[in-house]
């Protein structure tokens, strides 16, 4: 969730006269692995609520968890991006001018995320209802091509580049104005959610991924370096062969994959006890998600009125984005109803009390 900011700060920039390489660079490598790792933890909390408190609680946490936030945020956050973009002439997305007219659009915008994930948790749940036994088998073969690494992992890479292969940025990104869902898209994502979901029942494969979390790390970065170069040269006469592309975005759905079995192994590995600072930053993710936006428009808006060069905006938009969602957490979202909508009920810390000895008790002052 924190690497969003920096992600839609360069996008940005870019969109509004800041171009350069790195920026394409940060929007693509973060992209290797964050939304296909969305996905998996999606997918692992979906079978892990489904196996602890069945299918009504599953429900209604769904309902309350992406349900609401999803329409509080397309009336309230949604519209003030779109607001402070018309307002400061900013473009905010890739093809599209800047906003005119009313800001509420009622379109999925930024949080096309929540939308997606609500349409694969509404089929996966409809698979557990009316097919129980395709789905466990399903699993049970995703289970076996995990259990055979090296080779488990090409075969899961073939569909993946086949999803990927009408993208010409290799980024499941779909169109943020229309509610009308990609086909593609969520084929993509359905394949890193039936991950997290596998993972969630076979509870072996992520004592695997800990055990192997280095060598996975070796091969994400060994499978990232070639799918890096293939990809600058897709915008040349060599980049547009059909077999470069092929060879390009299936060497990139290898990195993606062990990528997301690296991350896990390395979690699982050094952070096997929870931590009360990664706990509350965990937390706030969700409002960085969904409040961020509006701010980082304003400060594009205002870094660009001055002489400042790209890098140090980025820079300042990044910073004073988080700073903005982190400092209003605490205040408007932690211990409010908005607080328990996006995360459940949070309660204050209360100091214990100083003992006093008792030949002091009574004593004034």
């Amino acid at each position: 969730m924190l690497l969003l900011v920096p992600v839609h700060a360069a996008a940005l920039l870019a969109q509004n006269g800041h171009r350069g390489a790195w920026a394409m660079a940060v929007y693509w490598l973060v992209h290797v692995f964050r939304l296909p790792l969305f996905f998996t933890m999606s997918g692992f909390f979906l079978a892990l609520l489904l196996g602890r408190k069945g299918l009504r609680e599953t429900v209604r946490n769904r309902t309350v968890r992406i349900v609401a936030p999803l329409a509080l945020g397309l009336l309230t956050l949604a519209p003030l991006a779109v607001l402070a973009a018309s307002e400061t002439g900013t473009v905010l997305f890739v093809g599209q001018g800047v906003p005119a007219g009313s800001p509420f659009t009622f379109e999925p915008s930024f949080l096309w995320f929540l939308w997606y994930l609500l349409i694969i948790d509404c089929a996966a749940v409809t698979l557990f209802l009316l097919a129980p036994r395709l789905l466990s088998g399903l699993g049970r073969r995703v289970r076996a091509l995990l259990g055979r690494p090296l080779a488990g992992i090409v075969v899961l890479a073939l569909p993946t580049a086949l999803v990927l292969w009408p993208e010409p940025t290799w980024i499941a990104a779909p169109a943020v104005n229309t509610f009308l869902p990609e086909v593609p898209v969520l084929l993509y994502y359905s394949l890193f959610f039936g991950l997290g979901a596998t993972l969630s029942v076979h509870r072996e494969l992520v004592a695997s991924a800990s055990a192997a979390a280095w060598r996975w790390t070796a091969v994400a970065v060994a499978a990232a370096i070639p799918a890096a170069f293939l990809f600058t040269l897709h915008n040349s006469p060599l980049g547009s062969r059909p077999e470069v592309h092929a060879a390009g975005i299936f060497i990139y759905a290898i990195a993606t994959w062990t990528s997301l079995l690296a991350l896990i192994g390395l979690a699982t590995r050094y952070m096997p006890r929870q931590r009360p600072a990664i706990r509350y930053m965990a937390d706030a993710s969700y409002w960085i998600y969904l409040s961020h936006m509006p701010v980082v428009v304003l400060l594009v808006a205002l870094l660009g009125t001055t002489t400042l060069g790209t890098a140090p905006q980025f820079v300042l938009v990044t910073t004073g984005a988080l700073a903005a969602s982190l400092l209003t957490y605490p205040v408007l979202v932690r211990y409010t109803v908005v607080g328990r909508l996006l995360n459940g009920p949070r309660s204050r810390r209360r100091r214990r009390p100083i003992p006093v000895e008792p030949a002091l008790r009574g004593v004034p002052g």
